[in-house]
């Protein structure tokens, strides 16, 4: 009878953690679908306080990811040392995707730590390369810091564990061409004033490269003392405060003013906001860049 008793007390006691069990794991359903929602969307609807009263029962989600890891985000940007302090419990409970890696990755690049980011993206990547967006991601890290060599030691590494990569081939694509677009020069320390004299002759659009490389376009400008001449089209201009002042022949009727430098260091004639369409009336701007082609 008595023996009778404690296990009668037993399965009570069994019921009610069951029930416990459950009733967490329902709760905690719940607020993962809300979180869910939040990453595809990309977006934070919930306060850390709100969502951090998701039960730790189960410590791992229905897509295998820690919870610790998807309430991280939360936090990170209002206190990034109790984010990571997460993400590394995170890393605990389930350490073979390396997803606070990709977390702690993502969140460097955002301000801009480049290092830290390259170190987490790096580590996300060759431990869990099957996830693609460790490998956009490390794409990412590797085109600020212009590592073409990467990129593409990277790929190779994805190359030959991969039959089915269409998608990892267009993120190669896209990260190796905008890492080298990142050699490119916008921008000219040393620039300063011209004169009529020095402008005077035939210049030729092009984009330099760090590397020395220089990418002619199709497009000559030429000045002479009072003249200004392009493929199609001659101005009358005048040069007052860093700025190109164009205007028709036979009125002198201004019709554009365009601030003009010139980079002594690197040769470069540099024409600023024009505008990339006469059509729209609002036009985006850029940046000409200019070789002395006589």
């Amino acid at each position: 009878m008595k023996k009778y008793s404690y296990f009668k007390l037993f399965l009570i006691f069994l019921n009610l953690f069951l029930t416990y069990i459950l009733f967490t794991t329902f709760i905690s359903f719940r607020f993962q679908n809300l979180i869910n929602l939040d990453v595809k969307g990309k977006s934070i609807s919930m306060s850390f306080d709100e969502v951090s009263k998701i039960p730790f029962i189960p410590n791992i989600g229905i897509t295998t990811l820690p919870i610790k890891a998807l309430i991280a985000p939360y936090i990170i940007s209002e206190n990034p040392q109790k984010a990571y302090r997460l993400l590394k419990e995170a890393s605990e409970a389930n350490p073979y995707i390396f997803y606070s890696e990709y977390l702690l990755a993502s969140y460097f690049l955002q301000v801009k730590m480049y290092d830290s980011s390259y170190y987490y993206a790096n580590k996300a990547f060759y431990n869990w390369p099957k996830n693609l967006d460790h490998y956009k991601l490390y794409n990412k890290v590797l085109e600020v810091q212009k590592d073409t060599a990467e990129i593409l030691k990277a790929y190779s590494f994805i190359n030959d564990r991969f039959e089915s990569k269409q998608e990892y081939y267009e993120s190669f694509i896209d990260s190796y061409s905008n890492a080298k677009l990142r050699y490119l020069i916008f921008e000219y320390p040393d620039l300063k004033s011209i004169s009529k004299d020095s402008l005077v002759g035939n210049w030729q659009q092009m984009y330099e490269f760090e590397t020395g490389q220089i990418q002619y376009l199709k497009n000559i400008i030429s000045f002479n003392k009072s003249y200004f001449m392009n493929s199609n089209n001659k101005y009358k201009y005048s040069l007052k405060n860093d700025t190109l002042i164009l205007m028709f022949t036979s009125t002198n009727q201004v019709i554009s003013q365009i601030p003009i430098y010139y980079s002594d260091s690197l040769k470069t004639l540099v024409l600023k906001n024009i505008p990339m369409s006469v059509i729209d009336d609002k036009p985006d701007l850029q940046d000409q860049f200019f070789k002395r082609i006589n």
